[in-house]
C-alpha cells in the first residue's frame, strides 16, 4: 500500500518552504485515520497513542503520524509501514535509513505540519492565529532586546501585534527544533527576528555554535516558520 490515503488530506506548500530541497505540507488533524492507515504504525507508536489521557490528543497524534508515514513514504519511494525511526538523546526522531531526508513535525489546534529537507537538520513550527493574553510577559521572557523593541514599535491593532508575536515565536521554535535542543536552550539567547523575511541565525548550545537559516510562511490563519541547519562548529 502506498501513502496515497494519507496524502489525500495534505496540502503541499513546498513553494512557501523558502529553499531548494525543502518541502512543506499542512494537513488536517480533525479526522480519524482509517484502519488501513493505522496499520502502518509501529507497536511503539500505537502504545504512545494509547497513553494520551484525552481522546482529542490521541486522535491528533494518530492523524499526524499516519500523515508523516504517508508523506515520507511518497518522498522516499517506500511503503509507509516499512519506515523505521530512531530518536536522538533529546528525543528528536529521524529515519533509520542511509541518505534519508531529515524531517520535523508541528501542530497547532487541528492543523499539522511536516517539513522535510534533503540536507541539513530541519525544524518547523506553526501557530493558528489566536489571541495571546500574556503577550507582553512572553515577549520579555523569550525575545531579545531588539526583538522586544520591534514588537513595541508595532502600533497597529491587536491582531497585527499578535501576528508579529507569533511570527517571532514560531521562528524561535523552528530554530530550537532544528538543533534538537528542546527546552534546554533559552529562546532569548539568540536572535531570529520577527519579520517573515529569511535571515541567518547563529546560536550556541551544548558547547557548539550552530548556523541556521530561518524563514516564515503563512497559509490562511496558519503562521509558521522553517529553520534549516547550515553548519555547526
Amino acid at each position: 500500500m502506498t501513502g496515497a490515503a494519507a496524502r489525500a488530506g495534505a496540502t503541499d506548500l513546498s513553494a512557501l518552504a523558502g529553499w531548494p530541497g525543502v518541502r512543506l505540507w499542512l494537513f488536517d488533524l480533525a479526522g480519524e485515520p482509517s484502519a488501513a492507515q493505522l496499520g502502518w504504525l509501529s507497536a511503539d507508536e500505537r502504545a504512545r497513542a494509547a497513553r494520551f489521557a484525552f481522546e482529542r490528543d490521541r486522535r491528533r497524534y494518530l492523524a499526524a503520524h499516519t500523515q508523516l508515514r504517508g508523506l515520507l513514504a511518497q518522498a522516499m519511494g517506500r511503503t509507509p509501514a516499512s519506515l523505521r525511526f530512531l530518536e536522538s538523546v533529546q528525543g528528536k526522531p529521524r529515519l533509520d535509513a542511509e541518505d534519508a531526508p531529515t524531517f520535523n513535525l508541528s501542530h497547532s489546534a487541528e492543523i499539522g505540519a511536516l517539513a522535510l529537507a534533503a540536507q541539513g537538520e530541519i525544524g518547523v513550527d506553526i501557530e493558528v492565529l489566536h489571541r495571546v493574553d500574556d503577550l507582553e510577559a512572553l515577549a520579555q521572557r523569550c525575545f531579545t532586546t531588539d526583538e522586544q523593541r520591534e514588537l513595541a514599535e508595532c502600533d497597529e491593532e491587536p491582531t497585527a501585534r499578535e501576528l508579529l508575536f507569533l511570527q517571532g515565536w514560531t521562528r524561535k521554535e523552528a530554530c530550537l527544533k532544528a538543533v534538537g535542543s528542546g527546552l534546554s536552550l533559552e529562546p532569548a539567547s539568540f536572535e531570529a527576528g520577527l519579520s517573515p523575511a529569511a535571515r541567518d541565525v547563529r546560536l550556541e548550545w551544548d558547547g557548539r555554535a550552530f548556523h541556521l537559516a530561518v524563514h516564515s510562511f503563512r497559509h490562511g490563519d496558519t503562521i509558521g516558520a522553517i529553520a534549516v541547519q547550515r553548519s555547526r562548529d
